[in-house]
């Protein structure tokens, strides 16, 4: 079975999805829950990694071995390092790398790579997805998003990160998902919502921002199985459609 893995992170975004979702069974395995099933004609494996690169990377190699997923999907928060980026925006990526692992140990060691692309016919799919949500209730962004075990806690600490990598995000998981979809010659994308718009607190409480970034997350996934159903796809990307 052709499936789309799909790696969730806010409680309520999941609840969102399975709620569009015809689920035909539960799986527990390495730890983590997925959830089969199917949406708008397209096969499903639902799952939530929790947080870090172990835990990402772990459940990602569990979705490409064990469940055959032909792409993946992961969704989730970052903050902004970008002042044009805004609280409850979203960033897809173009590539993402560590801010934690010395540039030359990722070059000069395997996988050789300093960063891993989002493939380009996900986002082509996404951007899609996007200008058919009405109304629009957050911009979406397109760019480089940085991963590592902890967060920026000063200015000092931003600064170096953009001096190093200028991303328009920064999170815990998403390139550890890529390293290990780029590895299994596997599609990925990553989907961030900004829950910190880079003026060093957030701004608004938790409990709404995760409210509304869990419904534009959500929204956006849907919309995006949408489109893949009225396209018929199958969940195979085309091999030549990875981005290098």
């Amino acid at each position: 079975m052709n499936a789309l893995g799909i790696i969730g992170s806010m409680d309520l975004e999941m609840e969102i999805i399975k709620e569009d979702m015809k689920i035909s069974r539960i799986e527990r395995y390495g730890g983590f829950k997925f959830y089969l099933g199917k949406a708008y004609g397209i096969n499903i494996i639902l799952t939530s990694c929790g947080i870090g690169k172990v835990n990402a990377a772990s459940c990602t190699q569990i979705l490409i071995t064990k469940f055959l997923v032909t792409s993946i999907i992961n969704t989730g928060i970052a903050l902004s390092l970008k002042n044009q980026i805004n609280t409850c925006d979203i960033v897809i990526s173009d590539n993402i790398t560590y801010h934690d692992v010395k540039i030359i140990q990722m070059k000069n060691y395997f996988p050789f790579k300093q960063s891993f692309k989002g493939d380009k016919y996900l986002k082509e799919l996404i951007l899609l997805a996007y200008n058919n949500l009405t109304p629009k209730l957050f911009k979406l962004h397109y760019g480089k998003i940085v991963t590592g075990e902890n967060l920026p806690m000063n200015e000092l600490s931003k600064a170096s990160i953009l001096n190093n990598y200028n991303p328009h995000c920064i999170e815990t998981e998403g390139a550890a998902i890529g390293h290990v979809s780029y590895i299994n010659n596997i599609p990925f994308i990553i989907i961030r919502c900004i829950s910190d718009n880079n003026e060093g607190n957030p701004s608004m409480e938790y409990e709404k921002f995760e409210a509304i970034a869990s419904n534009n997350s959500a929204n956006l996934i849907l919309s995006l199985l949408k489109v893949m159903g009225n396209n018929n796809y199958t969940s195979e990307i085309p091999m030549d459609s990875i981005s290098p």
